[in-house]
């Protein structure tokens, strides 16, 4: 995984198909009844950590097959993110910071035609040093919690063992949307 990236990736390739994959994956899920740790819904399952083990940037990782270029194939990609309550107010963040930026700009660049001191460029910068902190914050929140990262991915990889859905290839990526 990137060290970048803001949700770290991964993708498997399966040796069978997907439809297959998701019959397996989902019989190797049932065991794992407790609905706060594992969900599967069909091509979509999520891990999630105990409660007692949260912290304010706990990860759940998320996974989905996907069809794969060869029909005897499968993707199982994996994303870590942190939970949804958390991940919504970053990206509540960051469209405040994309539009503040946006219109601080135009306001700018307004003031500079009209022959005024631009003093709406300065929000653009304090603006942009306020996202930096925030990717910057995303990143220290993701080495402070590799452990459970890895916990979870663990997890997973007990799944796709009781499953025999053993990897054939593993490819990390950044952001794949």
């Amino acid at each position: 995984m990137s060290p970048w990236a803001i949700r770290p990736t991964f993708r498997l390739v399966i040796p069978c198909s997907t439809s297959e994959a998701i019959s397996r994956f989902s019989e190797a899920m049932r065991p794992h009844d407790d609905a706060s740790l594992y969900l599967n819904h069909g091509e979509y399952s999520e891990f999630h950590l105990e409660p007692h083990m949260h912290r304010l940037w706990s990860p759940h990782l998320s996974v989905y097959f996907a069809d794969h270029d060869r029909t005897d194939q499968c993707w199982l990609i994996g994303r870590f993110a942190p939970r949804p309550n958390i991940w919504t107010l970053v990206w509540i963040f960051y469209l405040v910071f994309f539009c503040s930026i946006f219109f601080a700009a135009i306001f700018g660049g307004s003031q500079w035609m009209i022959g005024q001191f631009p003093w709406g460029w300065a929000i653009v910068l304090a603006t942009l040093i306020l996202y930096a902190g925030l990717f910057l914050t995303s990143q220290i929140g993701q080495s402070l919690c590799h452990d459970q990262m890895e916990l979870l991915r663990n997890r997973l990889d007990e799944v796709l063992l009781e499953a025999r859905l053993l990897p054939v290839t593993t490819e990390e990526t950044r952001e794949m949307d």
